[in-house]
């Protein structure tokens, strides 16, 4: 499911289709994780599937539609119940870049960390910052607003301010996934008080090659679908 496509930010939630009525056009979609509650606000939403085509060519399509209705407790079998999402669709497809709008939340799998370059001073991640979601456009980082009792030099970003940043990614579970990322990145947004004890910082990737950019895909691929079966304990 993916939330205002055509924004500076757009939201990705994985899901699979439990059922689909062509004749109605609605189709059953499984609750996400975390869950997308009633109240949850858009402007658009697209259903994202990937299509294999002749000559093992991949095309990514998405299918504009809008969520009906939210039900709960819905019973899949005899002894399991799901929550699902009634959505009505709008064809026909559409081709989209969807690699942009993969935007992954480390976990305690698929981790995530580096450190900053920024005016001959060193940031390093657990320490200065943490990661909290990567996409193929850039990173979004949490930043301690103290580090100790000094207020965290981070903060001090300028949107558009550039700096070299460096990234180890890895999946625990293989210890020979690590691969790192050594880059440039742009200040894109910033946000001085994101909870109470951290702030944003939001980056974008200014010259990622085309072979980190492939690779760190596939990592950010590998780990929606581990996520998508961990909900459904496939």
């Amino acid at each position: 499911m993916v939330f205002n496509i055509e924004s500076p930010a757009p939201i990705v939630y994985p899901t699979e289709i439990f059922k689909c009525n062509y004749e109605s056009s609605v189709m059953l979609l499984y609750q996400t994780h975390p869950k997308i509650l009633p109240s949850f606000q858009y402007e658009s939403l697209d259903i994202a599937v990937l299509l294999t085509l002749e000559l093992n060519r991949k095309l990514r399509v998405g299918l504009p539609c809008q969520i009906a209705k939210f039900i709960n407790n819905y019973q899949v079998s005899e002894r399991i119940k799901e929550d699902f999402f009634l959505v009505e669709y709008s064809p026909p497809m559409r081709k989209i870049n969807l690699r942009s709008t993969f935007r992954l939340r480390t976990s305690y799998r698929y981790v995530v960390g580096g450190n900053f370059n920024i005016k001959d001073s060193l940031f390093v991640s657990e320490k200065d910052f943490m990661v909290q979601d990567i996409s193929v456009t850039g990173i979004g980082i949490l930043v301690p607003k103290t580090i100790g009792k000094k207020n965290n030099p981070l903060l001090n970003l300028e949107i558009g301010q550039e700096f070299k940043i460096q990234l180890r990614l890895k999946d625990v579970k293989s210890p020979d996934s690590e691969f790192k990322i050594s880059t440039i990145v742009t200040i894109a947004r910033k946000m001085m008080s994101y909870n109470e004890k951290c702030g944003f910082v939001g980056a974008r990737f200014i010259e990622l090659e085309a072979l980190e950019q492939e690779r760190l895909f596939q990592f950010i691929h590998d780990a929606q679908i581990h996520e998508i079966r961990s909900i459904k304990q496939i």
